[in-house]
């Protein structure tokens, strides 16, 4: 995930995300995702923890898609989208349109990753 976000959306199967295996491979503190990763630890399982307590997608997710709004990866916007529509954000989880406010567009969040 160049950009540093991960979908998350929570899965029925799946390894769970953290520990040794993600976050040595994610270079924790050199790569966005590294880092987005950790963070996603520290939130939902708590700080010295290694693994989230749930099994989650981590495909990439980019917050806009040619100018239009994504609430995670391609398998999941719908679902996601749908249930933060009708119930809103959960206790932990990020408001997105934190995201898209510092985003702006796919054409600005571009010019500054490259």
């Amino acid at each position: 995930a160049p950009w540093g976000f991960i979908c998350g959306y929570p899965t029925t199967n799946g390894d769970l995300y953290g520990g040794g295996h993600y976050l040595s491979s994610a270079a924790e503190s050199l790569t966005v995702q590294g880092k987005a990763i950790r963070n996603a630890v520290i939130v939902f399982a708590g700080e010295g923890e290694g693994t989230l307590p749930f099994s989650c997608c981590k495909r990439g997710f980019i917050p806009f898609v040619d100018g239009e709004r994504k609430y995670a990866c391609h398998l999941h916007d719908q679902s996601r989208k749908k249930r933060v529509l009708k119930d809103g954000y959960g206790a932990k989880e990020v408001n997105l349109g934190e995201i898209w406010t510092a985003c702006k567009s796919d054409k600005d969040h571009a010019k500054q990753v490259e």
